[in-house]
């Protein structure tokens, strides 16, 4: 089995690179958590669920993260290694659904403690 500490060694590297706060995927992580923060700010006491659909994210933050390494499956690797990385537990804390065509979606139970456990490993 490929996996460190039971993450996935493709994941151990965008890991990585987020840690070293490297770009773009450092300011993507960035990004969702700053999105993340702002829509909790409207639901404080109840928490929510956070969606992200990478295709409509690359097309939401090309003009704000201009990089050629920001493809739909860079997108989608990042956000998995934050989650794996920040230890959340899956369909516990995050799930992943999957759409007709085949494309992941991701969607994080946002509370206080998820953003602090997400800034917390970053």
């Amino acid at each position: 089995m490929s996996e460190i500490y039971n993450i996935p060694i493709p994941l151990v590297n965008y890991l990585h690179l987020i840690r070293r706060k490297e770009s773009p995927y450092y300011d993507l992580i960035e990004y969702l958590i700053t999105d993340m923060e702002r829509n909790l700010q409207v639901h404080p006491h109840n928490g929510m669920v956070y969606s992200i659909n990478p295709r409509r994210l690359k097309e939401e933050i090309e003009e704000q993260i201009p990089n050629k390494k920001l493809t739909t499956i860079n997108i989608s690797r990042t956000i998995l290694a934050l989650l794996y990385g920040s230890k959340l537990e899956r369909d516990e804390d995050y799930y992943v659904t999957t759409s007709s065509g085949g494309r992941k979606n991701y969607h994080i139970k946002v509370n206080r403690s998820i953003l602090s456990t997400l800034r917390m490993h970053l």
